[in-house]
């Protein structure tokens, strides 16, 4: 048996008031910071593609979602700083056993590392409302 913390087995699943309680909580401080219904993002959708392949990576036993931000524009391309709407965003890394990010040097990237594609980090998701299904 595996000792770490970091192994196929972390989290466990909700009961259906669980998720809602917490989607409801979310979704009321959303709206009492003065956000409308369809502006504030509530999830972010990724192919299992592109989850898959993050798993296949050797060593990898989990996957962790990192919290973002960033400015993007109407069609939720990237802006410059101050132009747009800041949004949040999530990006997804694999996970080996020790807890440590797979193909992410985090803080570690300079102009020379942009557009690795060596770098397993999976973003720009569909974003609900925008992309929704009805």
């Amino acid at each position: 048996m595996n000792d770490s913390i970091f192994n196929e087995n972390a989290g466990r699943f909700l009961t259906a008031k669980e998720t809602k309680s917490l989607k409801e909580t979310y979704r009321n401080c959303k709206l009492a910071c003065g956000e409308k219904e369809e502006e504030y993002t509530r999830s972010e959708f990724f192919g299992l593609d592109r989850v898959n392949q993050l798993l296949k990576q050797p060593g990898c036993v989990g996957v962790r979602v990192h919290y973002a931000n960033r400015w993007e524009d109407e069609d939720g391309k990237p802006a410059e700083v101050g132009k747009g709407q800041f949004k949040p965003r999530v990006l997804l890394t694999g996970v080996d056993a020790k807890g440590r990010d797979l193909g992410a040097q985090s803080g570690m990237g300079g102009l020379k590392d942009d557009g690795d594609p060596g770098e397993m980090v999976v973003g720009d998701g569909w974003t609900c409302p925008k992309q929704c299904a009805a």
